[in-house]
Order: structure tokens, then C-alpha cells, then sequence
């Protein structure tokens, strides 16, 4: 776990190193993810340690800060059918279907999708899927979410023009994304894993979501240089945010031959 205080600053390991080693090492061994042929989350090993990050004293405080900007986004969108795209082992699937939401969640790793399953998550339905040709008609759903997927696909504008098909007009796409500008994200090069993620900034990802319309950004989950979560305190503001939230209403209506 990590070595630190209650209010989450890493004395011995950063938040990278740990959470790199932590989730990605598999056998002792780090994969790669320029090995482009290797998907280190189709891995049994990986799967089984993904969801103890969040059972960390620093874990829980990264994911209590960033479930509330999440809430607040959610606030004003209807209780609607929601696809979520990248579910993992169902860490948020649980978390949106207990906001009230009937969760279709989508993954493409087999030990990810079954220890999700095994949560017995309420209003959800679990499919094995690809999210670069999902298996919905156009106008599918009327609320689509990804978290942290966008930084970890290699075909980021497949995934979007998915998402754009499967999204009705009038309706919501969410993203939970990692900051470029961030300290996590100024330090992700000197990594041999996070180098080869895409994160975004707040600049990148409105344009990346121009195509929907008119996104609102905003972020939680302030780390210092030294990697102490800055949130709530005087310092927040000093840093940029490593958690992005984006959220955009779709106003632009489907091609003619997306159906």
C-alpha cells in the first residue's frame, strides 16, 4: 500500500511508480504497452490486483474525490439507459448504477468482465466487447461514460466515431480523463509504461470533444511535486488537477448512412 499519511502524501513511492507497478506488473515483469499486440488487462493477474489500488488509505481518498465531481455532472442528467465503455472489474459500474442508472458496461477483457460479474452489481448488464465496433445499432443510448479509457486504446478517433454512432442526438457523453498538464502527467514520460498513454488537457480534450458540442471540463485530485494530494486545501488551485470530467450534451445529428 502506500507509504504515507492520512491526507495522502507518499513519502517513498510516488503515485506513478506505485500505481504503474501496481497494476501493470504482472510475473515480476512490467509489459509494455508499445507492445501493441499485448493488452496487459486481458491478463488474469492484472485483473485480480486492479481493484485493490482502491483499498489503499490514498486509493480511497483519489477515488472519493473523483465519485464526487462525477456526482455533481450527474446531477442533471436523466435516469436514462447508460453505456459504459471500459468497465474493468466494475469499480465504477457499481458506482453509476447505484447514482440510478440501468448500466450496459462493456469491456473487452475476459478476467476483467468476470470479476465483475462477480460483484453482482444491480441494473447492469456485463458484454464482452471491443469498443471500436460495438455491437449496438446507431441511436442506442442516451448517456455513454468512459473512465480512463481514452489514455490506454490505440485507435482513440475508432473509439469516438463509435461513440458518436451509438449516442443518440440530445443525448450525454462523460469522460473521466487523466491531465496532461498534471503532475502525474509531467512526470508520465520518464515512465516505461505511462509514456506510451495518451493523456489530455483540459485544451486537447475540448477539442477532441468539439464534434458533440460545447463540453464542460473540470478536474479533482491535486498533486503536489512531492505528490501530496493538495484537494480542499489553500494549495489546490497552485496545480493543475490529474483527473479531468468532461461532459457534453451531443447536438450534432447522426450522418444519413449511421443507423
Amino acid at each position: 500500500m502506500f507509504e504515507g499519511n492520512d491526507y495522502g502524501c507518499i513519502n517513498k513511492r510516488t503515485y506513478v511508480q506505485f500505481f504503474i507497478k501496481f497494476v501493470y506488473q504482472v510475473s515480476g515483469e512490467v509489459v509494455y504497452m508499445k507492445k501493441k499486440s499485448m493488452n496487459v488487462f486481458l491478463q488474469t493477474a492484472v485483473a485480480e490486483r486492479y481493484d485493490q489500488y482502491y483499498l489503499s488509505e490514498s486509493g480511497k481518498t483519489v477515488d472519493r474525490y473523483e465519485k464526487e465531481l462525477f456526482r455533481r455532472r450527474l446531477e442533471n442528467i436523466p435516469r436514462v439507459p447508460m453505456l459504459e465503455l471500459g468497465c474493468g472489474t466494475g469499480h465504477w459500474t457499481r458506482f453509476f448504477a447505484d447514482c440510478g442508472f440501468q448500466v450496459t458496461a462493456v469491456d473487452n477483457s475476459e478476467p476483467m468482465m468476470a470479476l465483475a460479474k462477480k460483484k453482482n452489481i444491480r441494473n447492469t448488464s456485463f458484454i464482452q466487447a471491443d469498443v471500436r465496433q460495438l455491437p449496438f445499432a446507431g441511436h442506442s443510448f442516451q448517456v455513454v461514460t468512459a473512465v480512463t479509457l481514452l489514455e490506454f486504446v490505440s485507435e482513440t478517433e475508432k473509439v469516438m466515431e463509435e461513440i458518436d454512432r451509438v449516442l443518440v442526438p440530445g443525448g450525454w457523453l462523460l469522460l473521466g480523463c487523466l491531465n496532461a498538464l498534471s503532475e502525474l502527467g509531467k512526470k508520465k514520460d520518464a515512465d516505461e509504461v505511462f509514456r506510451y498513454a495518451r493523456f489530455f488537457s483540459p485544451v486537447d480534450l475540448k477539442k477532441f470533444l468539439n464534434r458533440f458540442g460545447d463540453p464542460f471540463i473540470e478536474g479533482c485530485v491535486h498533486f503536489s511535486e512531492n505528490f501530496e494530494l493538495l484537494d480542499h486545501t489553500p494549495a489546490q488551485d497552485t496545480v493543475h488537477p490529474a483527473f479531468l470530467v468532461a461532459a457534453v450534451k451531443k447536438t450534432t445529428k447522426l450522418k444519413d448512412d449511421e443507423h
